[in-house]
């Protein structure tokens, strides 16, 4: 099965993508007074749920910025990635700030955990009052190790997440929507069909990526067809701005996709009479 919902690392360098990391939900949040209390008569004893919140959520990197919740798998990444001048661009990075993490960035992204604030319920600083808060909740998101199963992967965030107590008040922790990861196994017939298709169509050998989508659709067929090889490139490349107002494709790269997906079909119908004949 050959998925063409991604593309190349860099315009010029043929890419199969042999990864997905999965994703998880979960939502926390705190209630700690009936309602808001003037931060000057009760401020320094009645409990703030905001800083209770805030509190909690520094647990979950180390002082690199890595993954601090213990459980979420994490593994070398061996196969190419983004130079850091490529992924400050593509990420928009402002000058002279850091990358957070350790480790390669092909560990950061693809082959380790990540766990992003994507909510956050509290007072505005527009309409902020003198008052101690008495509710705040957070989103967070999870992407996890391909290899790992979704619900464990949350259920690591969940415990981590209700073991805490900050200055003593528990927290209320909601797991929410799970999507496991997929690796793909790259020993096959498809694989080897591919490899010699990517390299005829752009002139050198094809490195492998992953990435942090979870693309359901991949999950579903490798559940339907578990001895099938999934393929997954196609035309765009990873500068394309995908899914932006000015996404673009070149045309360098839709032509060698389209010779790519030719010598792929001959390469692969070879290989099968071969295997027949044999």
């Amino acid at each position: 099965m050959v998925i063409a919902d991604l593309g190349n690392l860099r315009p010029g360098t043929p890419t199969l993508t042999t990864g997905l990391r999965g994703a998880a939900e979960v939502i926390v949040e705190v209630r700690t007074l009936e309602e808001p209390r003037h931060s000057g008569e009760f401020g320094g004893a009645a409990p703030d749920a905001l800083l209770v919140l805030l509190t909690a959520l520094s647990t979950l990197h180390d002082v690199h910025g890595d993954v601090a919740v213990e459980g979420l798998r994490r593994d070398e990444w061996t196969g190419t990635t983004y130079t850091e001048e490529e992924f400050r661009s593509l990420a928009g990075v402002r000058e002279g700030l850091p990358l957070i993490g350790s480790g390669s960035l092909g560990e950061r992204l693809w082959s380790g955990p990540a766990i992003t604030v994507i909510g956050l319920d509290a007072p505005s600083v527009e309409h902020a009052a003198s008052a101690v808060v008495p509710y705040a909740r957070a989103k967070l998101n999870l992407r996890f190790h391909p290899k790992q199963d979704a619900k464990e992967a949350r259920a690591r965030l969940v415990e981590h997440l209700r073991s805490l107590r900050p200055f003593g008040v528990p927290l209320t922790v909601t797991p929410g929507d799970t999507g496991p990861g997929y690796e793909a196994s790259t020993g096959g017939p498809a694989y080897r069909a591919a490899l010699t298709a990517l390299r005829e169509a752009w002139g050198e050998d094809a490195s492998y990526v992953a990435t942090g989508g979870s693309i359901p659709l991949v999950n579903g067929l490798a559940r339907a067809a578990p001895n099938a090889e999934v393929l997954l490139f196609g035309a765009q490349d990873s500068m394309c701005n995908l899914h932006a107002p000015n996404e673009r494709v070149l045309f360098s790269e839709l032509r060698n996709t389209v010779v790519a997906m030719c010598a792929f079909v001959r390469e692969y119908a070879a290989d099968f009479r071969a295997e027949g004949a044999s």
